[in-house]
């Protein structure tokens, strides 16, 4: 068998080498994020950074997985600079989940504030790395970092991500389960945003292809967006964290082989003007200089149409949201 010469340069240029932080990383979904990524064979040095007291014991307890990666821990906002020097790729997992009886309001706020302390300081590295942010609500928050970078120094926006990997997967095993496949085997792309109010899974592009009819859409589309739900109700006051810390590992894993010259496609919510709202998820091809264009979609079924329609119009609204408290801030 004969490499082409494409497959040697690419080879030649693999650094394997990278620097991935996470900030947040002592939190439920941070730690997992940071297990993940610990025996991660490309990255070289690996960064816990999070404002609780127990991140030192995070490390350390990270420390006793065998990994050819250095392990660094650091905690409170003094040390979030250092953290982030020289990062290739910052996962941002910091702030609290949305859990029953808490308030929606504080929720809101104290995530805008790990939020926009992040960016204050991501806008100061030069040159800007890859940044997915998990924190909620994604479809305010990323818009909202992405003002603060603009506004405090370096910011190139094909490199801000709001991971949602998660939602293609839950889209993906629940179209399994309703047509009896292999969920290995099944895609649905998501579109347009992140929340239960603007996720639009699409079931007439979706792979194998299955019979389906407008009935069907609707109550699967009902389904889809009450997976968090489904999640929550048996697991009392925690919301998704297992899901959604493995779809930041595969964000972080497609950044990684684009850093290496390879072919990749993510699931994201990104800068995006096409549908009027500024930012919109999709799925985008990834290259070390940050992502390309978003693949876009035809044939669409008549209720997809009106879906997207009403999601689109729910998405200009969280985005005004995130854009507004930071007027006011």
């Amino acid at each position: 068998m004969f490499l082409s010469k494409t497959s040697i340069n690419i080879a030649l240029n693999i650094r394997r080498n990278y620097h991935v932080t996470v900030v947040g990383g002592a939190n439920d979904i941070g730690q997992t994020i940071s297990l993940l990524l610990r025996t991660q064979p490309q990255i070289r040095k690996l960064v816990v950074h999070d404002e609780l007291a127990k991140t030192p014991g995070v490390a350390l307890d990270l420390s006793h997985v065998p990994a050819r990666s250095t392990l660094h821990s650091y905690t409170g906002e003094s040390t979030l600079d250092t953290a982030l020097k020289n990062a290739d790729i910052v996962i941002a997992a910091g702030g609290v989940p949305l859990n029953p009886g808490i308030n929606e309001k504080e929720w809101f706020n104290k995530n805008a504030l790990f939020i926009k302390t992040l960016s204050t300081k991501l806008a100061k590295q030069n040159p800007m790395p890859f940044v997915g942010i998990v924190t909620e609500p994604l479809n305010s928050l990323v818009p909202m970092a992405a003002e603060i970078m603009k506004n405090n120094g370096d910011y190139y926006p094909k490199k801000l991500f709001g991971i949602t990997s998660v939602d293609t997967m839950r889209a993906q095993t629940l179209y399994a389960s309703e047509n009896n496949l292999n969920p290995e085997e099944c895609f649905v792309p998501v579109i347009c945003g992140h929340s239960d109010k603007t996720m639009v899974p699409l079931l007439s592009q979706a792979t194998p292809k299955c019979t389906t009819d407008e009935k069907k859409v609707h109550d699967y589309v009902n389904k889809f967006r009450k997976c968090e739900d489904l999640v929550m109700n048996p697991k009392p006051r925690w919301s998704p964290t297992l899901s959604v810390a493995y779809a930041a590992y595969i964000f972080t894993q497609a950044v990684l082989n684009a850093l290496d010259g390879r072919q990749v496609y993510v699931s994201a919510l990104v800068e995006n003007n096409d549908f009027g709202t500024s930012f919109f998820a999709g799925i985008m091809n990834v290259t070390e200089n940050g992502y390309g264009e978003m693949k876009r979609y035809g044939n669409l079924m008549n209720i997809e149409c009106l879906l997207l329609e009403q999601s689109i119009e729910q998405l200009r609204k969280d985005v005004a949201l995130g854009k507004k408290v930071l007027e006011l801030a």
